[in-house]
């Protein structure tokens, strides 16, 4: 049979570029695409293995979890227009966390369909708030040309989606591939730091007497986590961390660390005098709490646009463009040489004083969670504690907790980088997912996926369940079950002193249930006496090769 020559031509392309999996969900038009995959597959040829999802939401956060481990760019097939709009809040979480992940589809429809302006139909409007670059191939254009275009806007810095779509001719196309060769996409080079900012900054944060330092991206490169400990300790200053990665350890006497139960604004943001931001964003959700009008603001970053909103509506004193994994140490060291005695003494006396109250405030979270060890419902403070203490440092965690996050982090310890993964998005569902991916990228580590009931609920567990069991990826899922959006209750009692808002789930799913039914281990656990227990059994099951799902019910939050 005749092969398909435009795909072969695709497919060369991915394999330049180093892509391991193709993340999809069938449509006629895709077709051609799974065909010629396991032909080559089945010929002992290179090319990426396709993963099927039965939904294409669950598609989007594999290839986001895999990139979050593989580091390698990841591709999407979803069919036309109506999977892509399947792909849903999942492209907008790629988006936030910098995912450079090629996502096609066809382009379907008749040429003179038409938008209700009486404007040409244009699929690419659907995305192109969320992606870096969208393109509709034209006829006659080089298909190699154009995927290679598209991986190399993917993974320019700062990374991101993209979106292409291709003519129905163009993905059934008969013949031998067109002429040329496939050339892996490199992108630009980020320039290294300009020395004279670095110097700028090292001169403010010396003469700073409550510096602080904040990051949410350092840790995608691991081999920066060391740099960022030693800079912090050559400061002698705290680092708050977005848990978007294993940024800094979080056991590190200079590992922020607040009080259990302490709901005001962050001490730590809020009395610091200068703040050193370190490939940091806003949340999508951007807390409340604000720096101090007269703090000094210095960024590294490669973003440095930040999609047109500053870091807390304020321009930095200094912006530093650079790839922090080799600007840290060069700010480092120019700290160390521009350090005298007398202030590596006021240093060392601020470090001691960080330690102190790090150790004295981890002794308190202990606490809290001893004394919930009885509590009913399940106390997310001992919930947490209990599976800290059963997992070990090369576990990975997937998680995207709401209401108890704040007792998540600080009760399940990471030290080493590469060990935590969440999503800076706001659309729900990630973590089942994305869970998968995980494990499809590093097969010899257990996964552990943390998420709430409406997380396990919006991320398709079917799906996810279901993809786990057949390629043999399987992962705990831990449900932190409160049985009604704690998370927006919160908000209401804030800001309306609402207390209910008629959205308890007071007779829930039986979560446990809709695991067994996708061939995976499945239980409830509601008395605290049973929490270890049910952890340990469940990671028995996933380490003999068969996902499970713990249905905590916990207290709200």
């Amino acid at each position: 049979m005749e092969e398909y020559g435009n795909i072969r031509a695709i497919i060369e392309v991915m394999n330049a570029n180093g892509v391991e999996y193709v993340f999809f969900n069938p449509g006629i038009d895709n077709v051609p695409f799974l065909e010629t995959l396991a032909s080559l597959r089945a010929g002992g040829q290179t090319a990426p293995r396709g993963i099927l999802c039965l939904d294409e939401f669950v598609a989007m956060t594999a290839a986001h979890g895999n990139y979050m481990v593989s580091g390698r760019p990841q591709v999407v097939s979803v069919h036309a227009e109506l999977g892509t709009l399947q792909v849903g809040g999942a492209l907008h979480n790629a988006q936030w966390g910098r995912v450079p992940v090629v996502m096609f589809a066809e382009i379907q429809g008749p040429p003179q369909r038409v938008t209700w302006r009486q404007e040409a139909f244009d699929q690419g409007t659907m995305v192109r708030n969320l992606v870096k670059w969208d393109h509709q191939l034209a006829a006659g254009e080089d298909v190699r040309e154009a995927l290679r275009e598209a991986f190399l806007i993917a993974t320019a810095e700062p990374r991101g989606p993209v979106y292409l779509t291709l003519p129905r001719e163009v993905l059934w196309k008969r013949g031998a591939a067109p002429a040329g060769r496939a050339q892996p996409s490199a992108p630009a080079v980020v320039p290294p730091a300009d020395n004279a900012l670095l110097e700028k900054a090292a001169d403010i944060l010396l003469k700073a007497g409550n510096p602080l330092i904040i990051t949410a991206h350092a840790g995608r490169n691991p081999r920066t986590v060391p740099r960022l400990v030693t800079l912090a300790e050559a400061l002698g200053a705290p680092v708050q961390t977005a848990n978007f990665w294993m940024n800094f350890p979080s056991t590190h006497p200079l590992a922020a660390c607040l009080n259990p139960g302490d709901r005001s604004p962050d001490p730590y943001l809020t009395t610091a005098d200068v703040i050193l931001a370190i490939d940091y964003d806003m949340h999508y959700a951007a807390p409340p709490t604000v720096p101090r009008p007269d703090a000094r603001i210095v960024h590294i970053d490669i973003d440095t646009a930040k999609k047109g909103v500053p870091l807390w509506g304020r321009k930095p004193d200094i912006l530093i463009p650079a790839d922090s994994h080799q600007a840290i140490p060069a700010l480092t060291g120019i700290l160390k040489r521009k350090l005298t005695a007398a202030g590596q003494k006021e240093l060392k006396a601020r470090a001691a004083r960080l330690s102190a109250e790090h150790q004295e405030r981890r002794k308190k979270w202990t606490a809290v969670a001893r004394e919930h060890s009885r509590r009913k419902p399940i106390s997310a403070h001992w919930l947490s504690h209990c599976l800290d203490e059963l997992i070990d440092e090369d576990t990975l965690i997937v998680n995207q907790t709401i209401s108890p996050s704040a007792i998540v982090a600080h009760h399940v310890r990471r030290t080493r980088p590469g060990t935590l993964f969440s999503c800076p998005g706001g659309c729900i569902g990630w973590a089942s997912g994305a869970a998968l991916g995980v494990k499809l990228a590093a097969p010899e580590k257990t996964v552990v996926s943390l998420m709430g009931d409406g997380a396990f609920i919006y991320g398709c567990p079917e799906a996810s369940l279901w993809a786990a069991g057949f390629y043999r990826a399987p992962y705990l899922s831990v449900i932190f079950d409160n049985q009604g959006y704690a998370a927006i209750k919160g908000l209401f009692r804030e800001k309306y002193d609402v207390d209910n808002m008629g959205a308890d789930i007071s007779s829930p799913p039986d979560y446990a249930m809709i695991a067994r039914a996708c061939h995976a281990y499945g239980r409830t656990v509601e008395d605290p006496a049973e929490v270890v227990p049910a952890l340990k059994e469940a990671l028995a099951e996933v380490k003999k090769g068969r996902s499970a799902v713990l249905d905590v019910r916990i207290d709200p939050v």
